[in-house]
């Protein structure tokens, strides 16, 4: 009978610092334990149906669990063992082997182990590269762990959201995916409860960033239990904001300060850039909503001649642009930009930039699911995380 083997947690000689490295990390321990169970399974099978009449063997546990140094640390892994096998055939793990500690395949595939497709249906060929050409991979190792990617991303989605959410924070993130030249687009959406904790909420495929894109994410989390946050924070991207007015509609909205300026910036001459600067950081920064608008107000009335377009565009996102002063005052530094979420991006987008294109967009998604689980772990709580509980939802 085959035994269920219990995933040891994910153990390493060092710190783990870069996520990717923990991912592939975890990922390998995976793949080679799969790999351990299915070449046992195939040597057992074997000795059933060629060795009828003698001695066939069977499972006797596992050797004492060991450490093979994969990358800059080591993961558990544990040997099957068989007792009673034919004469002159006892089996010895071809991809283990006895006192073995490292691999350099292992090493010069390892941060290339998931980009090249440890969530989709294209992992064999790394799985073969790293173990070996005698690595005992059958078509059922390959699919199952593939199935076992799959359906931890879909129980993630579907989790229940009982908490509440007093910031919501969405942006779009584009990566290289399938054949041709377009990139793929998917929508993120993070979530800080009335504790101050940041949770990482979803992560769906959506055309470009348009409304209809933004309209499953919203009502799908709604269908999970979300209630409307309080304010809402993202860049420019007209799609989430008309999402939102429908799915959330008395959730404030707040324009990202950092997008906001660079779209100023490119609608004035170079030689206004340093001047306008400052004053856009003065308004942002002031003790109060009243002293922003009326610098507000004085920077669009000066700019109302001679440069029309940014003055115009000002004047019709300024209310947007300082919702953030009507929350507790320690969590202005947080609210007005969209940064609690393009932090995480830039992590994401290095190893994106990395793998150049995946092969197809369910495995971007499911490195970038992983990624941003690894670090949601790693998110620190709000400024005044205490004052998020006093924050006033809408009715």
């Amino acid at each position: 009978m085959k035994q269920a083997y219990q995933e040891s947690p994910l153990v390493t000689t060092e710190p783990i610092v870069d996520p990717l490295e923990s991912l592939a990390r975890l990922g390998a321990q995976r793949m080679l334990q799969a790999a351990l169970e299915e070449e046992v399974e195939a040597y057992l099978q074997r000795a059933r149906y060629e060795r009828k009449g003698v001695a066939q063997g069977y499972r006797s546990g596992y050797l004492p669990e060991r450490s093979i140094i994969l990358g800059s640390g080591a993961v558990p892994v544990k040997v099957p063992r068989v007792s009673n096998e034919p004469v002159g055939e006892k089996f010895q793990s071809k991809l283990v082997k006895p006192y073995q500690k490292r691999s350099q395949a292992v090493d010069a595939l390892f941060p290339r182990l998931f980009i090249e497709g440890l969530a989709t249906r294209d992992f064999e060929p790394a799985l073969r590269a790293l173990l070996g050409s005698e690595a005992a991979l059958s078509p059922s190792t390959v699919s199952r762990l593939n199935q076992q990617f799959k359906e931890e991303y879909a129980t993630w989605q579907q989790r229940s959201l009982t908490e509440s959410f007093v910031y919501l924070y969405a942006d779009g993130l584009y990566l290289a995916a399938g054949v041709g030249d377009e990139k793929a687009c998917l929508l993120i959406v993070i979530g800080v409860d009335t504790s101050g904790r940041k949770h990482f909420l979803a992560l769906q495929e959506g055309y470009r960033e348009s409304k209809e894109s933004w309209l499953g994410v919203l009502r799908d989390l709604q269908r999970r239990g979300l209630q409307a946050p309080a304010l809402a924070i993202g860049d420019g991207a007209l799609g989430f904001w008309a999402a939102l007015g429908e799915v959330f509609p008395l959730t404030k909205q707040q324009l990202c300060w950092l997008h906001k300026m660079r779209n100023l910036l490119d609608k004035l001459p170079k030689k206004e850039h340093g001047e306008a600067v400052q004053r856009l950081r003065a308004i942002q920064r002031a003790s109060s909503r009243g002293a922003a608008e009326k610098m507000g107000r004085q920077l669009i009335a000066d700019w109302r001649k001679p440069y029309p377009a940014a003055a115009a565009n000002l004047e019709e996102h300024l209310t947007r642009l300082l919702n953030f002063y009507d929350y507790p005052s320690e969590h202005w530094r947080h609210l007005r930009t969209s940064n609690i979420i393009e932090s995480p991006f830039a992590a994401v987008r290095l190893r994106t930039d990395a793998a150049k294109r995946f092969r197809t967009v369910k495995s971007g998604v499911h490195l970038i699911w992983q990624l941003l689980l690894k670090q949601e772990k790693k998110w620190l709580r709000f400024c005044g995380a205490e004052k998020c509980a006093s924050v006033q939802l809408p009715a």
